[in-house]
């Protein structure tokens, strides 16, 4: 009788638990997730920031070295 109440009882509270258990896991995971997609976005938009500069500078720095070549040469 004792095992049938505790079984009884450890159901009922997984029952009542359960969503609170699922709620606590889905916001973890959602909180995850929206670092992420931060991290995510806030790289994206160094990239297409720095982006031109990066071209700019490699550009100058080939016409650079491209002119020393040529005066060496």
């Amino acid at each position: 009788m004792n095992r049938t109440v505790a079984i009884i009882l450890v159901i009922a509270l997984g029952l009542y638990c359960f969503p609170s258990l699922i709620g606590a896991v889905a916001t973890a995971f959602g909180v995850a997730i929206g670092i992420a997609a931060t991290l995510f976005g806030v790289g994206v938009s160094l990239v297409f920031s720095l982006l031109p500069y990066i071209i700019l500078a490699y550009l100058v720095w080939w016409l650079v070295r491209d002119n020393r070549r040529s005066h060496h040469g």
